[in-house]
């Protein structure tokens, strides 16, 4: 570990990052320090608790606070507003868990630096850190995948075709309109019309919405920003 003006960086070069860490599953919050811990992060404090959290931050002041909650339960609407006028300088990253509440206007709400999806890899765990602790934004591509399935009990109408599906999926890599085209062989005015049909079929209404994320360049499942 090294300093550079008062901040101490890892052998590799990352910004070594202190943390609180919630989550009510005892063994989940306990591997999740674990990572963290071995990755060379220092975490300060591990609650249960949604309701433990906001003290937490106010006593330690860390840099990021890894959130484990259900998009669901009523606490998660306003925990980020509450950690952000404890701590204004808080990185907060929520390790969501799957259900069918997940929506774009919810996850827009949560107005959070990084999101991930319970199950999620020890490597993508720190990336995700990595990367909000330097000021990025971070998500879990496959919270993109969900977003893009169809909605329960859909419409024969609303279902995406096969050509639809593989042009969302590629804008959801961050590939731009006249990539799509060179790589399927048709023409960006094709491209175009079948995201027009993809948005109006999956009830969205922009390009920001379906990608949700720009991926970073060469890695799949990094975002430097969320549109």
């Amino acid at each position: 570990m090294t300093q550079v003006n008062g901040v101490a960086f890892l052998t590799d070069g990352v910004r070594m990052s202190t943390l609180v860490v919630a989550d009510p599953r005892g063994v989940y919050l306990a591997g999740l320090g674990w990572v963290l811990r071995e990755a060379g992060h220092d975490v300060v404090a591990k609650c249960q608790r949604v309701v433990d959290v906001v003290p937490h931050v106010e006593r330690h002041r860390p840099d990021i606070a890894i959130v484990g909650l259900d998009i669901a339960d009523p606490e998660s609407a306003s925990l980020s507003a509450r950690l952000r006028a404890t701590h204004s300088g808080l990185g907060i990253i929520f390790i969501l868990q799957p259900n069918g509440a997940l929506d774009v206007e919810g996850i827009r709400a949560l107005d959070v630096d990084g999101l991930l999806l319970d199950g999620i890899s020890n490597r993508f765990l720190l990336d995700c850190v990595n990367a909000v602790a330097s000021g990025k934004k971070w998500i879990d591509n496959k919270i993109v995948q969900h977003l893009l399935m169809p909605r329960t009990q859909p419409q024969a109408t609303s279902r995406l075709t096969g050509r639809e599906t593989e042009i969302a999926n590629l804008v959801s890599r961050g590939l731009r309109n006249k990539t799509i085209a060179q790589q399927l062989h048709v023409s960006e005015g094709t491209v175009k019309m079948h995201l027009h049909h993809v948005y109006t079929k999956l009830n969205l209404s922009s390009r920001a919405e379906l990608a949700w994320a720009a991926h970073r360049k060469g890695t799949r499942q990094t975002v430097t920003d969320f549109i």
